[in-house]
């Protein structure tokens, strides 16, 4: 390593308009989310209480493993590298406190930090991605890291990108990227598919596909794909990393898995609330994406693929029937994330755009994300 990556001190956000929302009042917040030690307060007190205000993307929210703050991964687009850094927010938003850049460390190429993971002991698991230059688009290097500590911040490689496991489909990528044991991580393995939306015209897009859950050994990078868990769009792992939860394309269940054994249940179906993904643990409570727009087809290209703009975020307790919605209207939501008590959801929010046209209204969702917070008491 030539050079550590650059931590700024914390970035003062700019103001933004208010919009006040509700939700469902089965869940709601005691506190009015602000941050006592510093007086600063989200953009939107909410509920959901809207965290960031990022004219590019804010997202792959996470945990600090005791609650004490937020990771995500933020866009730069006022660094000349445009860098997509690792940020941490207070638990209840405010004044942004950390902002690590250049992983692995080159002010000279545009790098990239996301699917951040805490552990207990301060560890932190993620993606670090490089272009080796300064606008690439394709990245010359992709690994799966951990630095000691945020204020430390030395990535030590746990697995190069791409390869392929045993038993498994060639992995490009790992999203969902979670800590199973202190020894050991989980994730979705997915595979890059470049096409274009419209012939000639429109500029390549790259997909990334879903291959099958799989575990990391920490000690020496060795890969284990999980089997029946092909095509999964969301896990968590649960019991102590004993279990995981996962959740599998055009299907409403959530499914639970003993690792050892290898006995499968369903330990919730959302029914006719829609299709279930993007699934997140704290004990016996589970919050996932549900509904919303998603749809599942067989692409000529890419295979088998669920295309996912957002949907509702629900919670639920394992074994008890019934979920509760937290739905805002004119949002979307993506990847939620369980605060470790259990109590509180920071999830992707994105926009739903109306635009006329000569047949009616049209309506899109926006491409970048902002980060919301919910409680759930």
């Amino acid at each position: 390593m030539t050079e550590r990556p650059l931590v700024t001190p914390p970035r003062w956000p700019a103001l933004g308009l208010l919009c006040l929302v509700a939700f469902a009042p089965a869940c709601s917040h005691t506190d009015p989310f602000t941050n006592p030690s510093t007086g600063e307060e989200p953009f939107d007190p909410g509920p959901p209480a809207r965290l960031t205000l990022n004219p590019a993307h804010d997202g792959g929210p996470s945990w600090l493993a005791d609650g004490s703050g937020i990771l995500y991964s933020a866009q730069q687009v006022e660094r000349d590298d445009d860098d997509v850094c690792l940020a941490e927010l207070p638990p209840t938003g405010g004044q942004q406190r950390w902002l690590v850049c250049d992983i692995p460390g080159a002010r000279n190429s545009t790098d990239a930090a996301q699917s951040a993971a805490s552990f207990a002991d301060g560890r932190v698991a993620l993606l670090s991605a490089g272009n080796g230059s300064i606008g690439g688009t394709s990245p010359v290097f992709l690994d799966i890291v951990v630095i000691p500590t945020l204020d430390s911040p030395d990535p030590q490689r746990v697995r190069a990108l791409p390869f392929t496991p045993a038993g498994g489909t060639r992995q490009d990528y790992a999203g969902h990227l979670r800590w199973l044991t202190a020894d050991a991580l989980v994730y979705l393995g997915q595979r890059f598919v470049a096409q274009r939306p419209c012939p000639e015209l429109c500029p390549l897009d790259t997909l990334r596909v879903s291959t099958e859950v799989t575990t990391l050994s920490m000690a020496d990078g060795t890969a284990a794909v999980v089997p029946g868990t092909e095509l999964a769009t969301g896990v968590a792992a649960v019991s102590d990393g004993a279990a995981i939860l996962y959740t599998l394309p055009n299907d409403a269940r959530i499914y639970q898995r003993v690792l050892a054994g290898g006995a499968v249940t369903v330990v919730h179906d959302f029914g006719a609330a829609g299709v279930a993904r993007d699934v997140a643990a704290a004990g016996n409570r589970v919050a996932a994406i549900v509904g919303g727009r998603v749809a599942f087809s067989v692409d000529p290209r890419a295979g088998s693929v669920q295309w996912d703009s957002g949907g509702v975020v629900h919670v639920v307790e394992l074994g008890e029937d019934g979920s509760v919605a937290l739905d805002t209207p004119g949002r979307l939501y993506r990847r939620p994330a369980l605060s470790p008590d259990g109590t509180r959801v920071v999830a992707e929010g994105y926009p739903l755009i109306l635009t006329s046209t000569a047949t009616g209204v049209d309506t899109t969702v926006g491409k970048s994300g902002d980060l919301y917070l919910f409680g759930c008491e």
